[in-house]
């Protein structure tokens, strides 16, 4: 090949000067307006890391192959009519009219496309489809050097805009081209020339042409969408760009993956986390392209556990205990709040509290961070305080009867040194009467009085007297 020449119909930016085309309908002169088109483009070297190594082999191994195919073969399969066949094992062989889109080729990935450049002004259009958004690769070289080889992938009409973008283009020290392009998924086409026609035409049967496609997916999947994920949950699920791999991770250690359905569900199995964990999810498509992580903090929906509540007593000014760790401590008496607290770290509490009666029914809750409250502990406040000293009548030698008051309820016991002489249980009001011996005038007797909580009171001393 001669004068090897950059070509790109369609690089947005890369025009030499302000002439725009913008949408075109040839009709009949495609080739004079893409000569055009072509000689108004500038040079875009292709940077190196567009195309991945593994690619660029490929699309080097097709091309380069080409020439092995011969014009007896291709005269054979035949670039006749539409009527003809137009492939065999190994190539696919172009079929006029060609030279409108209407009329295009269709191209394989698969198989290198052989065509001729005859007669003067030849312009042949090979279809070519992007299944999704990626880069389209077109490769393009000649078994003569009679034909200086142009080429571009283009949009039908001349369309331009951001759908199909040109990359760049480098030709290798055998004469072969690679052009890239960064494409949404659509239906494209090639324009092949001879660059050269216009000079002289030496073109001959003989002289034929091989273009390749290729595609890369360089486009990551979006972000998944994650659904929330709780500290019960045995799963993470959402959606993703179906078919992708869904990886979820907390920090560096990986705890599932799972692969997308065809409408883009995913369920990750994990184990349960605990609440506040980080976990990261990404999707990574079948062409090893990942997606930007999407980050989910695990929600605490667990309750904390029953506060345990020590002893409280009707001397006491606190109740005390353990709890979930900084969660919320609260006492109530019914519906009455007496105090809160916040459980330290070991989760121990200290909740303020008015003296609180004897029997009194007090619950105790916590609630954590997340606003979860647990079920309540129940205490009742302990009677630890004694009765008061009774109040004891008069006694003389006759009465079978000591009297007097103390704490409603309470047993009243009369004794005289260690030996009783009798008890009773004063009413609600506090009155008793102890059934007694008549004793001696001088005789001293002891009383006392005794609650339900077993608190006994100080004793009251009292001296018989003569009636």
């Amino acid at each position: 090949m001669r004068n090897k020449g950059f070509l790109s119909l369609v690089a947005v930016g890369l025009l030499a000067s302000s002439w725009s085309i913008g949408t075109v309908k040839a009709e009949g002169n495609e080739y004079d307006f893409s000569k055009k088109f072509i000689e108004r483009q500038v040079e875009k070297p292709l940077q190196k890391g567009i195309i991945d190594s593994h690619a660029l082999n490929q699309l080097q191994k097709e091309v380069k192959g080409s020439p092995s195919y011969s014009a007896k073969s291709f005269h054979k399969m035949g670039a006749a009519s539409r009527s003809s066949v137009s492939s065999s094992e190994d190539f696919l062989f172009e079929t006029e009219p060609n030279d409108e889109f209407n009329y295009a080729d269709a191209t394989s990935y698969e198989k290198p496309m052989i065509g001729q450049l005859l007669p003067l002004y030849d312009l042949d259009f090979h279809k070519v489809v992007v299944p999704r958004d990626g880069i389209l690769l077109v490769a393009g070289g000649a078994n003569s050097s009679a034909i200086d080889l142009g080429f571009a992938a283009v949009q039908k009409d001349f369309v331009e805009n951001d759908k199909l973008v040109y990359l760049g283009s480098e030709v290798d020290e055998e004469g072969y081209e690679y052009q890239a392009y960064q494409a949404k998924g659509g239906t494209y086409y090639v324009g092949v020339l001879d660059q050269d026609n216009d000079q002289y035409d030496d073109n001959t049967e003989e002289d034929l042409y091989a273009i390749v496609t290729g595609f890369v997916d360089n486009v990551a999947p979006n972000k998944p969408g994650v659904n929330k994920v709780d500290n019960n949950d045995t799963s993470v699920t959402g959606k993703a760009e179906p078919g992708s791999t869904i990886t979820v991770k907390s920090g560096n250690a990986v705890l599932a993956t799972a692969k997308t359905a065809s409408n883009g569900a995913f369920s990750a199995k994990i184990a349960v986390q605990k609440a506040g964990t980080k976990l990261a999810i990404t999707a990574k498509d079948s062409a090893g392209n990942v997606s930007a992580s999407v980050t989910v903090t695990v929600a605490d929906v667990v309750a904390p556990s029953k506060p345990v509540v020590k002893k409280v007593d009707n001397n006491d000014k606190v109740v005390t205990g353990k709890a979930e760790a900084g969660s919320t401590v609260t006492v109530k008496n019914g519906s009455k709040v007496l105090g809160t607290a916040k459980a330290a770290s070991n989760g121990a509490f200290s909740v303020k509290i008015a003296v609180q009666k004897a029997g009194a029914k007090l619950t105790v809750s916590a609630k954590d961070r997340a606003g979860n409250v647990s079920s309540s502990a129940s205490v009742t406040v302990a009677d630890v305080i004694p009765p008061k000293k009774p109040t004891v009548y008069k006694v003389d030698d006759n009465d079978k009867k000591v009297k007097g008051k103390a704490e409603a309820n309470s047993r009243v016991t009369v004794k005289v040194g260690s030996k009783t002489l009798g008890s009773a249980k004063a009413d609600s009001k506090g009155n008793y009467s102890v059934k007694i011996k008549a004793q001696k005038k001088g005789t001293k007797l002891a009383v006392t009085a005794k609650d339900k909580a077993g608190n006994k009171s100080a004793k009251r001393t009292i001296v018989v007297v003569k009636h």
